[in-house]
């Protein structure tokens, strides 16, 4: 097992290949055999040439490669990565997702990685693990636990879902049990007698593509993501909700 930590530790009294090859060192690898392994190390992360430099002349994204091939070198089973992309912009965050993605398939290993950043937990994993407290409260695909979470503290803490009490789904589907929905899922229409659940538009947040609206039923404060192309009516005004059943995911904890 090796580690990447999160503020990478590289030794700064080192050059880069040193820093690579240092576990080898300790095994009692001979310097042109370690410094030789090092090198194709670098080569994996895509920093050929760089081992005569110093950690002080690298880049954040840099530095966490070469984190990367030091832990890499002992060409271990299982590879923990401690929130290794934290220190990163977001740009670059994502390219290092894509990359490591490529060189885990690429090595066949166990990667565990620890995140707090739930669209990073989705968007890298085979099977994610969320934890409460120290206990585990649900495992499964990424999809699993995105669309069929099965408490609420799973539905509220990964992405952004809508937890709706027992009393408010039994009114709409006949189920007295908690349920979670999820704002993508929700499309907004004017309000008219009969046709949707009515809300009143509280506020809005552009996002880009996307813009988040906060709603309130009855005091219940929901939220919905829409093209920023919509158009919407003013906030204050009331609209109607509709949503498509199967989208309500009633979940197994006790109403």
């Amino acid at each position: 097992v090796n580690t990447v930590f999160q503020d990478y530790a590289l030794f700064p009294h080192l050059n880069v290949l040193d820093n690579v090859a240092y576990g080898l060192m300790v095994k009692g690898v001979g310097k042109p055999e370690r410094h030789k392994a090092a090198e194709e190390a670098l080569s994996l992360v895509r920093l050929p040439g760089y081992g005569a430099r110093r950690p002080a002349q690298l880049s954040g994204g840099q530095r966490q490669r070469v984190a990367l091939a030091r832990a890499l070198v002992n060409q271990p089973k299982v590879l923990l990565l401690d929130e290794p992309l934290g220190a990163l912009d977001l740009k670059l965050r994502e390219n290092m997702q894509e990359e490591l993605k490529s060189l885990q398939k690429a090595l066949g290993i166990t990667f565990v990685f620890v995140t707090h950043d739930q669209g990073e937990a989705l968007s890298m994993a085979d099977r994610v693990a969320v934890f409460n407290d120290g206990r585990i409260m649900q495992i499964g695909t990424p999809e699993d636990i995105y669309q069929r979470p099965r408490t609420r503290f799973v539905a509220d803490f990964v992405g952004s879902s809508n937890v709706l009490p027992p009393d408010f789904v039994q009114r709409y589907c006949g189920q007295h049990r908690w349920g979670s929905l999820r704002p993508e899922s929700i499309r907004i229409g004017r309000a008219a007698k009969g046709d949707g659940v009515t809300a009143r538009l509280v506020g809005t947040n552009y996002l880009g593509a996307t813009t988040r609206l906060a709603l309130d039923v009855d005091g219940l404060r929901l939220h919905a993501i829409v093209p920023a192309v919509t158009k919407l009516p003013a906030e204050g005004e009331a609209v109607a909700l509709t949503f498509n059943r199967e989208h309500l995911h009633l979940m197994d904890e006790p109403a």
